[in-house]
């Protein structure tokens, strides 16, 4: 064998043992789980694990939850407010670790993507919570126990919001009518002023853990572990808050 035959397959044999150690390497990332993006690799075949202890993943479902569910669901107040001091810790890492040499401009590029990755989930969370609020305000606001549903700054919007949409309304067209046709949240022959969440709407969800049999439409259907299934909300309602089962 010549040397330059010699010189190739000791280099190719160096690559090649430097790619298994490089990938053997442990993910040193402060939100390393949320990388193996389990949200979109297991699509259609086994359920998601989500650990309970792991913020990223919590809000994560959190969203999905809300972007399916037809009513507002009860707000993840512990979730959003540990993400958003780990947001606000990794940021300050990132900045005190950034140096000129490329390696470390790199990893810091790596950890700001998946910062501005959980940012976006806590925002589309929130803003499809508003959105909702801003759908549902008087049915909310008539709620009882609305304060366990929406946290204290979702309450103090609501209130502005229908405030302002009744001013406007009031201003637009109301004043040139009757004062006894003023009122915005009356109900009569079967239609109601006021828009209120479709409960009876079809919902896909993922069982997440054994929950035996279940009232469904009326009948009784066992719920088992990994199916996924096109039910009633309303059927399933007590089952999503507990988190038992998943809207998909």
């Amino acid at each position: 064998m010549d040397d330059s035959t010699h010189d190739s397959t000791t280099q190719a044999s160096l690559s090649t043992t430097d790619l298994s150690q490089t990938q053997s390497q442990p993910k040193d990332l402060s939100f390393n789980i949320s990388q193996d993006d389990r949200l979109f690799a297991q699509a259609g075949k086994d359920p998601i694990r989500y650990d309970r202890d792991n913020p990223v993943l919590m809000i994560t479902q959190a969203w999905i939850d809300e972007r399916n569910a037809p009513e507002l669901l009860p707000y993840k107040r512990h979730i959003v407010e540990t993400l958003i001091e780990l947001l606000e810790q990794q940021t300050e890492m990132v900045m005190e670790d950034m140096s000129s040499t490329v390696e470390n401009k790199f990893i810091s590029m790596v950890y700001q993507t998946e910062i501005e990755r959980i940012k976006y989930l806590v925002k589309s969370y929130l803003r499809t919570r508003l959105h909702k609020i801003e759908k549902f305000t008087l049915q909310l606001l008539r709620t009882s126990g609305y304060d366990l549903i929406m946290s204290p700054q979702e309450i103090i919007y609501a209130r502005r919001y229908q405030e302002l949409l009744e001013a406007h309304n009031h201003e637009s067209f109301l004043h040139l009518l009757p004062r006894s046709q003023h009122r915005q949240d009356e109900s009569h022959g079967g239609l109601n002023m006021v828009t209120t969440a479709d409960m009876e709407a079809p919902v896909f969800c993922r069982v997440m853990e054994n929950v035996g049999q279940v009232s469904l439409g009326g009948e009784s259907q066992l719920l088992e572990k990994g199916e996924i299934y096109i039910v009633r909300y309303s059927d399933i309602k007590h089952l999503v808050q507990d988190g038992r089962l998943q809207l998909i």
